[in-house]
């Protein structure tokens, strides 16, 4: 029997991946089961499971193969001392909305399903605080001309990157309920009300 390369699952999974998400974006997280998705992908359910146990596994590599890349990116250029203004930082992250049919609709009800699903809560957890630390690390270079000293440029890093997540999930939560919305125009019209 022919080996699989790992080129071949990374395929098939993000195969899987799309068929999941518009299955979720048509039913809903509570309502897609594996079952659906397998229809949808046409695969067998065996294939399927052979990539994903469950929903939160197929979650954590949702977010990890269209959201975090973009935040290894920014993590990546923080610890190459490259500076980083927040305004940059939160239109890189928001990028991610209209790629790879990842909607906002779609993160709320992740979001809501954690709250019952301890697995899909722990998975959440792990990317809120992935995402915090690599934003940290980011924003870490502009801090630091910001403050004269390293222990103040952390605090400052650290403050600005939960104020970007909270930025984000405020994008989130407004373009989930009141439709699309581009990323540049809701940076421009925060930081345009924050400066007054």
């Amino acid at each position: 029997m022919p080996k699989v390369s790992e080129r071949y699952r990374e395929a098939r999974r993000d195969e899987i991946a799309q068929a999941a998400l518009r299955c979720l974006e048509r039913n809903g997280v509570r309502d897609t089961s594996i079952a659906d998705i397998v229809a949808e992908s046409g695969l067998s359910t065996g294939a399927i499971y052979s990539h994903f146990r469950n929903k939160a596994e197929l979650a954590r590599y949702i977010v990890g193969r269209f959201l975090i890349v973009r935040i290894d990116v920014l993590e990546e250029r923080g610890t190459a001392g490259e500076v980083v203004p927040p305004r940059e930082a939160l239109l890189g992250m928001l990028g991610i909305f209209g790629e790879a049919g990842l909607s906002p609709a779609l993160v709320v009800q992740f979001w809501g399903e954690a709250m019952v699903d301890a697995d899909l809560k722990a998975e959440m957890t792990r990317t809120a605080g992935r995402l915090f630390a690599a934003l940290t690390t980011a924003l870490l270079p502009w801090a630091r001309t910001r403050t004269s000293s390293e222990e103040d440029a952390a605090d400052l890093a650290r403050h600005a990157a939960r104020s970007l997540a909270a930025l984000a999930q405020g994008y989130i939560a407004n373009a989930a309920v009141f439709g699309a919305l581009d990323p540049a125009e809701y940076v421009e019209a925060a930081a345009s009300v924050l400066a007054s």
